[in-house]
């Protein structure tokens, strides 16, 4: 098969020669001795020309409509100098046309690919939205891109291996899918929220280098970073040390930019999680963002243990605000547990109450405190500072929300630079939201090495002291990766779903063939899981998950374009053989 020329890669060095091009009707002019029709495809738009003396293409042209499906033969001369259009990369040539066929006529569109149309209508008619030229832009980003990566992989001899979709229920933080099994009734499989097991089962089948771009399935609540299926690339390796695995990684992402944005990444820098919640109230900050939380806890009587934060902003950047618009600060906050910020104005060494509203958090400051509290912050005449209560939840507390939105308002993040770092240390287990413990990350994580000879200690001490062999990747205050030192130990992995309170029965049910084969001489290995669309999401300039994504979910985890989920009548059960759900 000859490689296909696209309408949009037509350029000067086919003059005088006769092609035929396949696309849809972009627009048309009809003059009537000349019809100027607009010809778009994948790569872009070519203008043809009908004239009468080839009067059975001329006569179809008449009929021709915006987005019908044509054929062209024709052929390509350079355009009068008056008529060229730079704009286009097909500007300097046209086709004229000798031939047209019309392979699929098309209704008027029920969207405008000139214009930003709202999402609803985006999604419901996805197929139409895709003939955007950014949409493609980003879709053509996106295989370009996992090109890179499988190429990169497979160079330093990964093997690409799949892994199964239909599987048993995990333990990694999110709801299952799950699907009826028809033959096995009353049975269900899970949709895998990753291929956490099956890739260290590769592990210990001694294909030592892996790597999928594996489709995962989460019912969590969504977000505009957040999708319940999506793509991650898997990547494990065994015996290779954490940190050496790590620059691997480094390297990969650091190309990916190189290759595809042309950008020279820093190196990338290495935060504790302990450190970047101290200072930044997240473990995933945008280290693009100057602020960070001062702890001023030493200058109050405190009633509890939480600690009191402050942020301050620069004069510099307070032009065309006003004062009384700060208070919006404080409703925000509200929402995440702090309920008593302070916004103070610094006027000749003294902190001013701008907004008079009583907080008692500020009321018994002396002079000297007052002084530390402006010292601490660098602060000078007319910056203002937000003191308030920090609460902690979901590993972002209330005082890094504000942080957020600061840098975001006052336009403190600099849009060309790229902030790229790992997060490390993270503790081994953590408290949900009914205050039992869980897994931070999942629970086949090893705990670093300083804790696992004396790990009944340590829990019966403290459990949350325990600190995992964990890593993310953060860029740009987005998690784009998460990964660990895999437990390679049997007795340890038993220790652990103990800890976690995981009952013997279920232990077999669900992880028995897991801890089987970890008595079968299980390697040393580690891995990491990078969220591709997210990974997409940052290098297409996009804030948003869903344009990354060729048909994506809403927010409410619904296809507007196939109208699913929906629900299953009783029929359609019984013709499935799931009558017994009924």
């Amino acid at each position: 098969m000859k490689n296909k020329i696209y309408c949009g890669e037509i350029n000067k060095k086919f003059i005088n020669k006769e092609i035929i091009i396949y696309g849809w009707v972009d627009s048309y002019r009809n003059l009537g001795k000349l019809i100027f029709v607009n010809i778009k495809d994948r790569e872009g738009i070519i203008q043809a020309i009908f004239k009468p003396k080839y009067e059975i293409a001329y006569n179809i042209a008449t009929t021709l409509r915006n987005n019908f499906c044509v054929k062209i033969k024709g052929k390509i001369v350079e355009r009068k100098e008056k008529n060229k259009n730079l704009n286009l990369l097909t500007g300097e040539i046209e086709i004229i046309g000798f031939s047209l066929s019309i392979l699929n006529k098309s209704k008027s569109l029920p969207v405008d690919l000139n214009i930003n149309n709202s999402e609803e209508i985006r999604l419901k008619y996805r197929y139409l939205d895709l003939k955007q030229k950014k949409m493609i832009v980003i879709l053509k980003q996106r295989s370009k891109i996992i090109s890179y990566i499988r190429s990169f992989l497979e160079k330093n001899k990964f093997l690409n291996i799949e892994t199964p979709i239909l599987t048993n229920v995990t333990s990694e933080g999110s709801r299952d899918y799950l699907v009826p099994s028809r033959i096995h009734k009353h049975n269900f499989y899970a949709l895998p929220q990753s291929p956490q097991i099956f890739k260290q089962l590769l592990m210990i089948a001694g294909l030592d280098r892996y790597y999928q771009i594996a489709k995962c399935f989460r019912d969590e609540d969504l977000r505009s970073d957040r999708q319940p299926e999506f793509t991650q690339i898997d990547i494990e390796i065994s015996f290779i040390k954490l940190e050496k695995f790590r620059n691997f990684i480094e390297k990969m992402i650091f190309n990916i930019w190189k290759n595809i944005k042309n950008i020279y990444l820093n190196k990338f820098k290495v935060l504790t999680f302990k450190q970047s919640m101290k200072d930044f109230g997240t473990d995933k900050p945008d280290l693009r963002n100057s602020l960070k939380l001062i702890d001023l806890s030493n200058f109050f009587n405190k009633k509890n243990k939480n600690r009191i934060i402050s942020l301050s902003i620069k004069k510099k950047h307070l032009y065309n605000i006003k004062i009384q618009n700060l208070s919006k600060y404080i409703n925000f906050i509200k929402k995440y547990g702090t309920k008593d910020l302070s916004i103070l104005q610094v006027h000749n060494n003294k902190l001013i109450n701008i907004l008079n509203i009583k907080n008692n958090l500020i009321v018994n400051l002396n002079n000297e405190n007052v002084k530390n509290i402006i010292y601490k912050n660098n602060c000078n005449h007319d910056d203002i500072i937000f003191i308030g209560t920090e609460i902690i939840n979901d590993n972002m507390s209330s005082m890094g929300h504000l942080r957020k939105k600061l840098g975001k308002d006052f336009n403190l993040i600099n849009d060309n630079e790229w902030s790229v770092l790992w997060v490390i240390d993270f503790p081994l287990f953590q408290k949900n939201k009914i205050g039992k413990l869980v897994s931070m990350n999942h629970p086949f994580t090893s705990p670093k090495n300083c804790f696992i000879k004396n790990i009944d200690h340590f829990f019966k001490k403290n459990p949350y002291q325990i600190i995992s062999n964990s890593y993310d990747l953060v860029i740009n205050g987005y998690e784009i990766g998460s990964g660990s030192l895999r437990i390679n130990d049997y007795k340890l992995q038993k220790k652990i779903f103990n800890f976690l309170k995981i009952n013997k029965i279920i232990q077999k049910k669900n992880f028995g063939f897991f801890l089987e084969a970890l008595k079968f001489g299980t390697p040393p290995h580690l891995g990491i899981a990078l969220g591709l669309d997210r990974l997409i999401m940052l290098l297409t300039n996009t804030n948003n998950i869903r344009d990354v994504i060729a048909f994506p979910k809403t927010t409410s985890a619904s296809c507007l374009l196939t109208r699913v989920p929906y629900k299953i009548n009783a029929n359609l059960l019984k013709d499935l053989g799931l009558s017994y759900l009924l």
